[in-house]
C-alpha cells in the first residue's frame, strides 16, 4: 500500500528544518506528502516561497498530494466580521494557488462551527468564502475537501454537497474526529465525495493524532469503508509526535507509523 505523511509531524516536538523533515520521510520509504505546515496561522506564501517548497519536495523525490488550508481564531470560514472574512478568503486563495504549484489536487477546509450563535448567518458566510475561489479551483483542478470536525458537521456537509459539484467541493475524512464525535455512521454516507483522508488514532477523548493501533478506532471497519469508496490515492497518516505520547526519536516514530499500516 502506498502511504503518505503530513509535513508537520515533528513541528511540535523536534521541529526540524523542512529539508531535514523531507529527507527523513523519504529515508523511511514515504514517497507522498500532505502539506500541513502553517495550517493554523496567517502566513501567506509568496510566489517565490511556493516555488522553493515545490522544488524542495521534488528534489527529495517526493510528491505532494494535497494541502491543508489554514484558519485562525480570527480568520475563519464563518467570520461575521467582514474584514476577517476577507482575510480568510485571502488565505484560502493562497493555499489553493500553493496546491496548484506543488501539484496537489485538493485543499482541506474546516467547516463553519456548528455550535455557537448565528449559525445560519455563519453558514451563509462560509458559502461566500468557498465561492470566492470556485473559479480558481476549477481552473487549477483543485477540489476543496471539507473536513469532519464536530459531532453535527454532517448537517452542513450535506448542504454543501447538495449545493456544489464534486469537482469543486469534496470530503476529507478525519478518523480521529469521527472517533471522538461518534458519528462514523453519518460520515460513511459521504464516501462518494471522499477526496482526502486524515488517518490517526485516539482513545475517544482527545485529538491525540497517534499512529493506527494506538487508540480505540476500529481500523478493520474504517479500512473496508475507504476501500469500498474507490478512494485510490495513497493513504495519508496524519500522525504527530507529541512527547507526552511517544518518547522515542523521529526515526523510531516513523518506523512505528509505517508498521501501523498493517492494520489496513
Amino acid at each position: 500500500m502506498k502511504l503518505c505523511v503530513t509535513t508537520d509531524m515533528f513541528n511540535y516536538s523536534f521541529n526540524p528544518t523542512m529539508d531535514e523533515k523531507l529527507a527523513l520521510f523519504k529515508g523511511h520509504g514515504f514517497d507522498y506528502l500532505h502539506w500541513c505546515d502553517n495550517w493554523n496561522d496567517d502566513v501567506l506564501y509568496t510566489d517565490e516561497q511556493m516555488k522553493e517548497h515545490s522544488k524542495a519536495i521534488s528534489d527529495h523525490g517526493l510528491t505532494c498530494l494535497d494541502v491543508h488550508g489554514t484558519a485562525t481564531r480570527e480568520f475563519s470560514i464563518d467570520a461575521l466580521d467582514g474584514t476577517l472574512l476577507k482575510g480568510y478568503m485571502k488565505l484560502l486563495e493562497n493555499r489553493v494557488r500553493f496546491c496548484g504549484e506543488v501539484g496537489g489536487d485538493a485543499v482541506v477546509v474546516h467547516p463553519p462551527r456548528v455550535y455557537g450563535p448565528n449559525l445560519e448567518t455563519r453558514v451563509h458566510r462560509s458559502k461566500k468564502a468557498l465561492e470566492s475561489v470556485r473559479e480558481l479551483c476549477l481552473d487549477l483542478g483543485v477540489t476543496l475537501a471539507i473536513e469532519n470536525c464536530s459531532r453535527d458537521d454532517h448537517i452542513t456537509l450535506e448542504d454543501f454537497f447538495a449545493l456544489y459539484e464534486p469537482e469543486f467541493i469534496g470530503f476529507c475524512y478525519d478518523s480521529g474526529h469521527a472517533n471522538i464525535n461518534g458519528n462514523l455512521d453519518y460520515i460513511m454516507g459521504f464516501g462518494d465525495r471522499l477526496k482526502v483522508v486524515h488517518l490517526h488514532d485516539n482513545k475517544g477523548t482527545g485529538d491525540d493524532h497517534q499512529y493506527p493501533g494506538w487508540g480505540t478506532i476500529d481500523w478493520g471497519m474504517v479500512s473496508a469503508w475507504i476501500k469500498g469508496t474507490g478512494y485510490d490515492k495513497p493513504w495519508n497518516l496524519e500522525v504527530t509526535l507529541y512527547p507526552k505520547h511517544f518518547e522515542g526519536t523521529m526515526d523510531e516514530f516513523l518506523e512505528r507509523t509505517r508498521a501501523s499500516s498493517v492494520l489496513f
